[in-house]
């Protein structure tokens, strides 16, 4: 009884397939195949964003550097000779044009005489030539001539040795340095006196090349020492074009007002900069920027895909650059999984932020 019961059911069951006699039901079309958006976002690459907007740099460096006289030099005798008198002793403060020292200054003078002698008489001797006319040979006259030229010249180079002998300052300044005494015999170009204008002084600092770029002269700056509890206002006026070859570092010298002459040469001075090293531009990280082949450029969002924009880059401000051209505010920029991107791929936004405060980008979630 059981047995019939569960074939009539059976047949029942069949009996309302349309399917049922030799067919296979076919699968529901919802799992037949995935829709065209299931399968691109399963390729979309995950990406960060941010939108670019006008922002600034404020650079702010800590400098070691070393101060120095704005003018520093070594004074000597160009031909040496004997130490006939030194009229300053260290620390004294002298004036432009000063007399300092006198070397060899008796010998000199003799030496002018003697070729102060020698002119006259070529002269005395040219000017008979000259009164003598065609009485005398030509060649009579021409060494007339001729003699008297080279006494003139011998006269002249007497004339700067013994003014070199007496030894001037070249400018306003301080006595560092006194290097003989009187009696002693210097050798020819050996540092006699040594010179310093303390007012202004220089502070000579080291930039990295990264951030030399963002300074100019005329900038102005904020200079401490150690032996001071105040600052003292100064400003750069010369960047060394070039860099050391050793340090790959450039040379920056800073002056600093010193009328009480508190910043002497030899100490060791912190240079403050701070400067705002770009205003109302497209500032951005370096590494947003992606090289390729055919130039410089960065992704940009569009809808759901990435497109490649070529750029022009500006000054380089630390890890930012400025961008001239090829971006716009408001842009949304792929900042990160860009470097695998390539122009048209799909992308899925994980994160996207306002580009930039400090360098960095600001995400809102």
């Amino acid at each position: 009884m059981m047995r019939r019961v569960r074939v009539a059911l059976c047949l029942l069951l069949l009996a309302g397939c349309p399917h049922a006699e030799g067919q296979q039901q076919e699968p529901p079309a919802v799992n037949a195949a995935p829709t065209e958006a299931a399968e691109e976002s399963a390729h979309a690459r995950r990406v960060e964003a941010a939108t670019v907007r006008p922002s600034s740099a404020r650079l702010e460096l800590a400098l070691p550097g070393e101060i120095e006289g704005s003018r520093d030099a070594l004074l000597g005798a160009a031909l040496g000779g004997y130490v006939e008198r030194v009229l300053i002793d260290q620390g004294d403060e002298v004036r432009r044009g000063q007399v300092l020292a006198r070397v060899d200054t008796a010998s000199h003078g003799a030496r002018l005489s003697q070729t102060r002698i020698e002119k006259e008489a070529a002269e005395r001797e040219r000017d008979r030539a000259h009164r003598l006319g065609d009485a005398i040979p030509s060649a009579q006259r021409d060494q007339a001539e001729t003699r008297y030229a080279a006494a003139v010249a011998a006269h002249r180079s007497a004339q700067v040795a013994a003014s070199r002998a007496v030894i001037r300052a070249p400018f306003d300044g301080i006595v560092a340095d006194v290097g003989v005494e009187v009696g002693e015999v210097a050798p020819p170009g050996a540092p006699i006196v040594r010179l310093v204008q303390l007012d202004p002084v220089h502070v000579v600092a080291t930039v990295p090349d990264r951030d030399v770029v963002a300074l100019s002269e005329g900038l102005e700056v904020r200079v401490r020492t150690e032996a001071q509890p105040d600052s003292h206002a100064g400003r750069i006026v010369h960047i060394n074009p070039a860099a050391n070859l050793r340090t790959r570092s450039f040379t920056v010298e800073i002056e600093v007002a010193n009328p009480e002459r508190r910043l002497l040469p030899g100490m060791i001075a912190n240079v403050q900069v701070a400067t705002e090293a770009a205003g109302d531009e497209l500032l951005v990280p370096q590494d947003f920027v992606v090289t390729r082949r055919e130039g410089l450029g960065v992704f940009v969002l569009d809808g759901t895909a990435a497109r490649w924009r070529p750029v022009e880059l500006g000054r380089v401000v630390r890890n930012q650059v400025v961008i001239e051209s090829g971006l716009a505010p408001g842009d949304r920029v792929v900042v990160t999984g860009h470097r695998d991107l390539l122009d048209g791929d799909p992308v899925l936004v994980a994160r996207e932020g306002a580009c930039c405060t400090n360098g960095r980008v600001v995400f809102e979630r």
